[in-house]
């Protein structure tokens, strides 16, 4: 990971403009948020003997970027996500970043803007695939 244009990547998400209803969108996308995979591992088909060690590398890395963007943004909110899985999976709507990111990231570093929330975090959608170092912004 490369700090510094991991970090410019991260505070552009403030002021981009968000997906529309409408728009038509990526999978990296939707309308009203946008997620940025900034790193990746590679997968674990054959050997996930790496795999712990590969979680503790990424989650410090987010840590460093956590501190990085809190020196200009202000103090960090930890946000726990299985909750949100639980109600998504219990039929009761939430916000759409919220849900996608529940699926594959247990927990984030937020912070609260007046029309949006930006987030780093670190998560892996199935046990063979990658681990990712992610940032999103829109409605948390």
């Amino acid at each position: 990971m490369d700090l510094a244009e991991c970090l410019e990547q991260v505070l552009g998400l403030k002021s981009q403009p968000l997906p529309g209803p409408h728009a038509a969108v990526s999978s990296a996308a939707g309308p009203g948020y946008r997620i940025l995979h900034l790193s990746s591992s590679a997968g674990f088909w054959e050997d996930r003997s790496q795999v712990n060690e590969v979680w503790d590398r990424f989650d410090r890395e987010c840590l460093v970027l956590a501190e990085a963007l809190s020196q200009v943004w202000g103090p960090v909110e930890r946000v726990e996500l299985s909750p949100v899985l639980e109600r998504s999976l219990q039929g009761e709507r939430v916000p759409a970043l919220a849900g996608v990111l529940s699926n594959f990231v247990p927990s984030l570093s937020a912070w609260r803007f007046e029309d949006r929330s930006v987030c780093v975090g670190v998560g892996q959608w199935d046990r063979e695939l990658p681990v990712v170092l992610v940032a999103a912004t829109g409605d948390l």
